[in-house]
């Protein structure tokens, strides 16, 4: 008797011990408004390696192609973005914050979901194609004045997002992300 309840002890503290050690599993960048998930679980979920086409739009014209590199920082949490030697913040829009934490500030640009489908796709037709209601958005800044750049990115798939960037100097592109 004494050997059993030994053991249970045993295993119901090792049961203890692994669930307040978890933590959240993130599968999609698609999450419902009830999500857990955190910036930082979603930062360290969409981290790596991701090729990038950017074609050009309005008076922009060709596609540039190469690489980028999300990195998450495992003491903060925040997700950047890293190309050709610079590297900025990405700033996410409507993931959990803990009660305390301030809201990020919001982008002076539009990051509506239609202008960053790269086809100008309604909301209700993103969700048709991708299954996805409420697909995770970044926007990113860097510079000031006339040295000004800017952007977003929409993740709708596990391995792709879509997005823009833009510039004071007047040059767009809209641009495709895959892993």
């Amino acid at each position: 008797m004494t050997f059993q309840m030994t053991l249970t002890a045993t295993v119901m503290g090792l049961w203890a011990t692994t669930a307040a050690a978890q933590t959240t599993v993130v599968t999609s960048p698609c999450q419902p408004e009830t999500s857990s998930v955190t910036a930082a679980d979603m930062a360290q979920y969409l981290a790596g390696t991701w090729s990038m086409s950017a074609a050009g739009t309005g008076f922009t014209t060709g596609t540039n192609f190469g690489s980028v590199t999300l990195a998450a920082d495992p003491e903060t949490g925040q997700l950047t973005m890293s190309a050709d030697g610079m590297s900025v913040p990405l700033v996410p829009m409507g993931l959990a914050r803990e009660l305390d934490e301030p809201a990020p500030d919001e982008p002076d640009f539009d990051m509506a979901l239609e202008g960053l489908s790269g086809g100008g796709l309604t909301q209700s037709e993103i969700e048709v194609l991708t299954g996805c209601d409420r697909p995770m958005r970044y926007w990113w800044s860097m510079g000031s004045g006339n040295r000004r750049s800017w952007g977003g990115i929409m993740f709708v798939e596990p391995d792709m997002a879509s997005g823009f960037m833009a510039n004071s100097a007047g040059g767009s592109r809209s641009v495709i992300y895959r892993r």
